[in-house]
C-alpha cells in the first residue's frame, strides 16, 4: 500500500526503512560487483565483490510480515488490487525499456550488424557469428512475451530472464493472492495459522530434497513448484510468525525454533547440498547475513524505533532511499551491467565504475518509482474505486513501499 503523508505526525518507523536499504544494498552490490562477472566475464575489476546472498531473502520476510499487518476486512479485495497497481505497471515498464536497451547492446557488445529497420532491430536474428570474444545474449521476442507474462520460470529450457532479479514478482503476486484469500477464512484460527507456519517452513525443503527425482519428476511438476515460487515459502512463513509474536501471539521460544529452521532452509535452497560444497566462499557470508537481518528484523517487530541521534539525521535520506527501492530492484541489474560494460569500453576503470553503475541505479530507480510506480497506482486504484484512493487502515507501524526483491538469495 502506498505511503501517505500525515498532516502533523507520521508513524512511519525509521527502523523499517533502515532494514529495507540494508537489504537493498546489499541486493545490488552483489548483482554489481559479483554476479556482474558470472554473467558477462569481462565486468571485473571493482575494488571489492559482495557474493553474500542474503538481502533479497529478508526483503520477502518483511514483505511478508507486512501483509499481515496491512490486509484487512472488509476491503481485502481493494488490498490486493492496490498491490497489483503498485507492483505490475511499474514492472511492465521496466520489462520493455529492458527489452529494447539490452537487445540494442547486446547486438553492439557481440560485435553484430545490427538488422535494417524498426521490426528488424526490435525482433529480428542478427547474422554472423559473434566477434567480441565476451558474446552477450540477444534477447528475442519469445523473452519479451515470457517476461511481461511473468512465466519465464515455467520453461527450463526456452525461456530466458531479461533480469534475473524478476523472479520475485510472479511469487510476491501468487503469495498477495493466497493471503487475500486465507484472511477471509473463518478457520484461521492461530492454532491452525501455526500449523500452516510450520507446513509452509518445512515442506519446501521436504519437495525439493526428498520427493523431486531429478530424472524422473515431469518438467511440468518442476515448473509449477520453481514457477510460484513455492521453494521460497519458509521466508513467508516467517513473516507470518513475526507477525503474530510482535501481536503476542507466539512465544519468544517458539519463534526462535522458527527463525533456527527458516535459516536452515535458506541454507540448503541457495547452496543445495547436491551441488554447493561447505567450503562454497559464498556460504557462511550468505546464511550469517541472513542470520543477522532476520534477528535485526525482530528487533524491528516487537521492539522500539531506531531513533538515535545519529540514525535520526540520516533518516530523510533512508525513507527516500527505501521509497524507491521497488524502483531500483526493477532496473538495477541487467541496465547496470549494460552501462558497467558500456563504461568499461571507453576505458573507464573498476573503482570510477562502481560508483558510476550505483549512481545511475538510483536515478533510474527514482524515475521509474516517480513517473510511472506511484502515478500509475494513484490512477488505477483512483479509477477501480469510483473516487480518490481510500486512506490506510492504521495499523502499528505505517506500511512502506512495496517490498519486491531480486537476486539470487
Amino acid at each position: 500500500m502506498p505511503n501517505t503523508a500525515t498532516p502533523h505526525h507520521s508513524t512511519r518507523r525509521i527502523s523499517w526503512d533502515l532494514l529495507r536499504v540494508i537489504a537493498i544494498v546489499s541486493v545490488v552490490l552483489g548483482h554489481v560487483t559479483h554476479q556482474g562477472a558470472l554473467l558477462h566475464g569481462e565486468l571485473t575489476g571493482y575494488p571489492f565483490r559482495v557474493p553474500a546472498q542474503f538481502g533479497a531473502a529478508g526483503l520477502m520476510v518483511i514483505s511478508a510480515y507486512f501483509v499481515c499487518v496491512s490486509v484487512r476486512k472488509p476491503d481485502t479485495g481493494r488490498w490486493l488490487w492496490s498491490r497489483v497497481a503498485r507492483l505490475v505497471p511499474a514492472y511492465l515498464v521496466a520489462v520493455l525499456v529492458t527489452y529494447v536497451v539490452t537487445r540494442y547492446a547486446a547486438i553492439h557488445f557481440s560485435g553484430l550488424p545490427t538488422p535494417d529497420g524498426v521490426t528488424g532491430f526490435l525482433f529480428g536474428v542478427p547474422q554472423g557469428p559473434p566477434a567480441d570474444p565476451f558474446p552477450w545474449y540477444i534477447p528475442t521476442w519469445q523473452d519479451l512475451l515470457t517476461n511481461l507474462g511473468m512465466i519465464q520460470a515455467w520453461d527450463y529450457y526456452g525461456f530466458h530472464y531479461l533480469d534475473g532479479s524478476w523472479w520475485t514478482l510472479p511469487v510476491q503476486l501468487f503469495a498477495f493472492c493466497a493471503a487475500a484469500w486465507l484472511f477471509l477464512r473463518r478457520w484461521r484460527t492461530d492454532r491452525v495459522m501455526m500449523w500452516l507456519v510450520w507446513v509452509l517452513m518445512v515442506a519446501s525443503a521436504v519437495v525439493r530434497f526428498l520427493i523431486f527425482d531429478p530424472g524422473r519428476t515431469p518438467i511440468q511438476v518442476v515448473n509449477v513448484f520453481f514457477g510460484l515460487g513455492l521453494q521460497r515459502t519458509h521466508l513467508f512463513a516467517m513473516g507470518i510468525a513475526l507477525w503474530l509474536w510482535s501481536r503476542k501471539r507466539l512465544e519468544s521460544w517458539h519463534l526462535g525454533l522458527l527463525a533456527a529452521a527458516c535459516i536452515l532452509v535458506q541454507d540448503l535452497h541457495v547452496f543445495p547440498f547436491h551441488r554447493a560444497m561447505p567450503q562454497d566462499p559464498a556460504r557462511w557470508p550468505s546464511t550469517i547475513g541472513f542470520a543477522a537481518l532476520l534477528l535485526m528484523i525482530c528487533l524491528a517487530a516487537r521492539g522500539s524505533d531506531w531513533r538515535f541521534p545519529g540514525l535520526a539525521r540520516v533518516a530523510p535520506a533512508l525513507t527516500w532511499l527505501a521509497g524507491i527501492s521497488y524502483g531500483l530492484y526493477l532496473v538495477h541489474q541487467e541496465l547496470g551491467y549494460v552501462l558497467a560494460r558500456a563504461l568499461l569500453d571507453i576505458g573507464v576503470p573498476g573503482w570510477l565504475r562502481l560508483p558510476a553503475v550505483l549512481a545511475a541505479a538510483v536515478l533510474a530507480g527514482w524515475a521509474l518509482t516517480a513517473w510511472v510506480e506511484r502515478p500509475l497506482h494513484r490512477r488505477l486504484t483512483a479509477r477501480r474505486a469510483g473516487k480518490p484512493a481510500q486512506e490506510p487502515v492504521k495499523a502499528q507501524v505505517e506500511e512502506p513501499e512495496p517490498v519486491s526483491v531480486g537476486g539470487a538469495s
